[in-house]
């Protein structure tokens, strides 16, 4: 199974990516990883970190057609942003069984998914690829939002809205939501561990709820 982790702009998501990984290893998935952002961030991480997991770099615009995907374990990827590498998106998009939208809930990433300010919104990117797909169908697609402040009713109410928002556009939204919290924040300074009992390990209990996991 190949799930791709994207957004059209930063947005927590390498982070989001590898607390992930590591909540579906604690979940009993077999898992690898693939670095698809010349940052190499994703992958620098894992070498320093001591990943429970391995971590491939792949920023290529033939990942369809150069990587070979084991069936038995889950592929996860961290994408280069949309907007600076379409490519590789539309590559990645080609072949992903779940794509995994990560945005904050701010008017800036609501523009940048459904209305293009000048680069192509982030739903016809999903849309685009369906034509080379075998089903002719986008990837299954369903929104993470992340980086929501826990810190006031307001916020509050502004990761509903955007949640409801997306949902009246026809995304698929999770119910889990990751705060921007310290744990998560300044997580690159130090080896992950209990990913589980976090807002990832709900993440990934959701997941299989809603059939999206093998």
């Amino acid at each position: 199974m190949l799930i791709v982790n994207a957004s059209p702009r930063t947005a927590g998501k390498t982070t989001d990516t590898a607390w992930l990984g590591h909540a579906l290893q604690e979940h009993g998935f077999d898992v690898e990883g693939f670095d698809a952002d010349h940052s190499k961030q994703f992958w620098d991480w894992s070498k320093a970190g001591k990943f429970a997991f391995p971590v491939h770099l792949k920023a290529s615009a033939r990942f369809h057609d150069e990587v070979e995907l084991p069936a038995e374990k889950i592929s996860l990827v961290d994408c280069g942003h949309s907007e600076n590498h379409p490519a590789i998106t539309d590559s990645l998009f080609k072949v992903a069984d779940l794509v995994i939208l990560h945005m904050s809930p701010t008017r800036a990433d609501w523009l940048r998914v459904e209305k293009p300010p000048e680069a192509t919104p982030f739903k016809d990117i999903v849309l685009r690829s369906a034509v080379f797909r075998a089903d002719k169908k986008p990837p299954t697609t369903w929104v993470l939002l992340n980086r929501c402040s826990p810190s006031s009713k307001r916020n509050e109410g502004m990761t509903k809205h955007y949640a409801e928002r997306m949902e009246r556009k026809d995304w698929n939204v999770f119910t889990t939501v990751i705060p921007n919290v310290g744990l998560y924040a300044q997580s690159m300074n130090f080896p992950i561990a209990g990913a589980k009992d976090t807002h990832f390990g709900d993440l990934v209990v959701e997941m299989k709820d809603r059939g999206l996991l093998p």
